[in-house]
């Protein structure tokens, strides 16, 4: 069982900006939310390293919503323990995790609506929305800014 399926499991995550794969693959992402909504994929890196180096960089988490996904499974939305924190995770039909993104200073998240092609546009409760394709979550397609 792969790092992250563990801290899933005991409902945790790393606090470290990135997305996180059911089969132990982790890329870290630079992202900014304040004054503008910027989000670029990083570089790989291994998760077990980087708790060993960092044991105190978890999260709880709280799941606010489950939205049914019509390719199947299902998309959790919450946000971790520190409240500026949030994550966008998506899991399969026998509720096992394929893959989860964390951002330590989104804010929650706490709305998506599927969009056609398998495409996903997710809504922080800072009023900005970040649309990603299921099938490839790495590749943020686009960001709706903070909306003043």
């Amino acid at each position: 069982m792969s790092k992250i399926n563990e801290l899933w499991n005991k409902e945790k995550l790393p606090t470290k900006d990135g997305i996180y794969f059911a089969n132990g693959e982790s890329f870290s992402f630079l992202a900014e939310f304040y004054p503008y909504v910027f989000i670029k994929k990083g570089e790989s890196f291994n998760l077990v390293d980087f708790l060993n180096k960092n044991p105190d960089c978890i999260t709880t988490i709280d799941i606010f919503q489950k939205i049914k996904i019509q390719m199947g499974g299902t998309c959790l939305l919450g946000e971790g323990s520190h409240g500026s924190e949030g994550f966008i995770a998506y899991i399969s039909s026998d509720e096992k995790l394929n893959w989860v993104i964390y951002f330590e200073e989104s804010n929650p998240f706490i709305n998506a609506i599927e969009l056609p092609d398998k495409f996903l546009e997710v809504e922080s409760s800072a009023n900005y929305r970040i649309i990603l394709d299921l099938k490839n979550p790495i590749n943020i397609v686009s960001i709706k800014g903070i909306e003043m």
